[in-house]
């Protein structure tokens, strides 16, 4: 394999040797989610993304779930960045508000981001510079499900998926007539000022829930140049080739502060929910507003030649890129309701209807405006247990009007409906068997004006099992075969993308006609454990793709883009996650235990032999963590090896350690839960691999984070 002949063969075995500590490899605790020093909290973790109502424990497919004082203390300003820290999950980060989760490698299209089961709908997924449109400041907990999930979700979910679950339509009715809850949080190297509250207030049979929030930022700290030294070395030698070294000299270049990276974000909510004796039903208004400034764009100035110590014909002239910042509007409604159907079973009703649009603004002129008009409705039927088999059918229709309008218009008008039928049973033989099995049948239309138009069907099927090994331990295996559709912007885009500096084209574009679909053959094989003193989990999978959608760079250029055109190829991705928790101390003084967590990924193109692009690299660390009563405390180190298999003109990107620590403490009357947070406290230049802005924005650099979380 060629993994084992890579540079980073030393670090690998290093990550693994220190991950198998004891006589386990790798642990339970990144699946624990919430609140993570709670013993075996593990087991109470219910999965909503799954139509039964299962636990992490109990699911064939790798599921992680974040919520609680966990969830509290990651806040960011965007999804990307609050999940970053999660096993097997990156961001494309593109500052500190746009930045989507990348999942094992995998990013934009094939990673669904979902509101309570139910597409977001907006154009994060089209470009890096795209924010997504939920928020997850008040959200219960975040689900992320590694690997296709494709089977449940359709087929945008080829890598994975990232469910946010808020309590705005209230299921399970209310635990008092009147509470709410109030979050500050501040960041020092954003600048973030956070605040949110929500309110719910009602009867046994009709509650009433309100929420808001506010979130500005400022233009981010660094700790050093905004451009990387591999970047700025290869600048210098250009200007050199073309003799301009001293006009390259006056060049201001930026550091210790990447402008335009401020932000004003708000949002809120308004919901209804009737609760009777055989279910509920609620609906949800909600809005979305965020103001941000996309950095990458850089002032420059030309000025007219001067020959002979006269100036040129032409006087002076000034050209000033103008900076670019967008303005996001998201108005959506969320109908949810449940009806228990006597002994037959229970029947799910989710509709969404969403319109989103954002407007990308060059100083005071309207650049680009995006518009996305859509509706998912999702129906499941849960039917009453059959013996040992449970399970549930579905039927889910999304139809999204999109529209582009302008100078970075490169993705040409287009409507697409899909329409899937879904299946999801589980059957238990005995204590020591769990086998699940999916399918689903999804039909997907694509209409664009004066182009040819989209029309196919894509099939997937899964089986996995979970074996318990005794008591404390199981072994759980998932094979899923799926295909993926191909979307509008790999189909039809046409023009320059000016936001990541290239000129995109698709299929029909370069005259190829449509693309097929990508067929995915996917096994994850999963191990756990558990004894008097740790906890464990490892994971390992492969994914091969055949025709795999690449976007690849080519040798042409226009107007000083660099063109990409989409291509298909066959892909393999490989890797493993893991995490152990030992516990060192257990007694009346407190608990302590030590924490260690690793995650690889491996992409290559099959049919070139070259390395798939922003793949992640080699991530492991350690971390101890200590509690008594209320409080806790933590120290946290990971170290990201450097990534230098990379692809055609891709930059290699350096290895960084980043340092945290944390305090904090739950009172339990009132009901208040405070912390103190401290991120890169070695202040090091740390570069996402997976970011297309990743020479020219670094993370940002030491952080002191203090938040406030009071229930009542």
């Amino acid at each position: 394999m060629h993994l084992m002949n890579s540079p980073a063969r030393c670090r690998l075995w290093i990550a693994l040797l220190a991950a198998g500590l004891g006589t386990h490899a790798i642990a339970a605790a990144a699946d624990v989610g919430g609140d993570e020093y709670d013993e075996h909290a593990v087991d109470e973790i219910v999965v909503e993304g799954i139509p039964l109502d299962r636990t992490i424990k109990e699911l064939a497919q790798p599921t992680s779930v974040i919520g609680g004082d966990e969830l509290a203390k990651r806040q960011a300003a965007s999804l990307g960045e609050t999940l970053a820290h999660e096993l097997g999950v990156s961001s494309t980060y593109f500052g500190p508000v746009s930045s989507r989760p990348v999942i094992r490698g995998q990013y934009g299209e094939r990673i669904r981001v979902l509101s309570n089961a139910l597409d977001a709908m907006d154009a994060s997924a089209l470009s890096e510079d795209h924010a997504v449109s939920v928020d997850s400041i008040l959200a219960e907990r975040v689900e992320i499900i590694r690997g296709p999930a494709t089977l449940l979700y359709g087929s945008g979910a080829a890598g994975g998926l990232v469910n946010v679950v808020d309590n705005r339509i209230l299921e399970d009715g209310l635990d008092a007539p009147f509470g709410g809850r109030v979050i500050l949080g501040t960041d020092s190297s954003t600048g973030r000022q956070a605040a949110a509250g929500e309110l719910a207030f009602g009867t046994d049979s009709i509650a009433f829930h309100l929420d808001f929030f506010q979130r500005d930022t400022d233009d981010i700290d660094i700790p050093g140049f905004a451009e990387s030294a591999r970047l700025r070395a290869l600048e210098e030698e250009e200007h050199e080739e073309h003799g301009e070294e001293e006009e390259h000299e006056d060049e201001e270049e930026a550091f210790g502060t990447v402008e335009n990276t401020s932000s004003e974000a708000e949002g809120g909510a308004a919901a209804l929910t009737f609760i009777g004796d055989n279910g509920f039903v609620g609906i949800s208004l909600s809005r979305y507003d965020n103001l941000y400034g996309i950095p990458g764009h850089h002032h420059h100035e030309e000025h007219g030649e001067e020959e002979g110590g006269a100036e040129h014909e032409h006087e002076h002239e000034h050209e000033e890129e103008e900076a670019v910042r967008v303005d996001l509007e998201r108005t959506r409604i969320d109908l949810q309701g449940e009806y228990e159907l006597a002994d037959m079973g229970r029947l799910r009703l989710k509709i969404a209807r969403n319109d989103y649009e954002h407007v990308e603004l060059e100083g005071d002129e309207v650049g680009t405006i995006f518009e996305s008009e859509g509706t998912d409705t999702r129906l499941e039927f849960l039917h009453r247990p059959f013996g040992n088999v449970e399970g549930a059918i579905g039927l889910q229709h999304k139809d999204v009007d999109f529209v582009a309008e302008g100078l970075e218009a490169y993705v040409p008008p287009s409507k697409t409906q899909q329409t899937s039928l879904f299946l999801f049973e589980e059957w238990q033989p005995d204590d020591r068997w769990t086998l699940q099995a999916s399918a689903r049948l999804e039909k997907q239309t694509i209409d664009a004006p004066n182009l040819p138009g989209y029309d196919d069907n894509a099939f997937g099927a899964s089986v996995g099992f979970v074996r318990s090994l005794g008591e404390n331990h199981s072994l759980a295996l998932y094979y899923a075969l799926t295909e993926r559709h191909p979307n509008a912007a790999e189909l039809y885009a046409e023009g320059a993308h000016i936001a990541v500096q290239r000129v995109e084209r698709g299929a029909v574009t370069q005259g190829m006609g449509l693309f097929d679909k990508e067929t995915s053959s996917n096994i994850d094989l999963t191990l756990r454990g558990e004894n008097e003193r740790i906890e464990w989990v490892v994971t390992a999978f492969l994914n091969d793709v055949g025709d795999y959608i690449v976007l690849r760079p080519t040798a042409e250029v226009e107007d000083e883009l660099q063109v990409f055109e989409y291509a298909q190829t066959d892909a393999r991705l490989y890797g493993f996650e893991g995490e152990a928790r030992i516990e060192l101390l257990d007694t009346d003084a407190g608990h302590l235990h030590t924490r260690l967590f690793t995650d690889y990924v491996h992409g290559k193109d099959e049919d070139t032999g070259d390395y798939l692009p922003r793949i992640t690299p080699l991530r492991y660390g350690v971390g101890l963590h200590y509690t008594r009563n209320g409080f806790e405390a933590a120290a946290e180190a990971t170290f990201h090896a450097d990534q230098d298999d990379t692809a055609a003109n891709e930059l290699p990107t350096d290895s960084y350690t980043l340092l945290s620590a944390e305090l904090s403490y739950k009172f339990q009357d009132p009901d208040l839960f405070v912390f103190l947070r401290g991120t890169n406290l070695s202040d090091e230049d740390a570069r996402q691999h997976a970011s297309p802005l990743k020479d020219l924005v670094p993370l940002p650099g030491r952080s002191l984070q203090l938040g406030l979380r009071y229930d009542f």
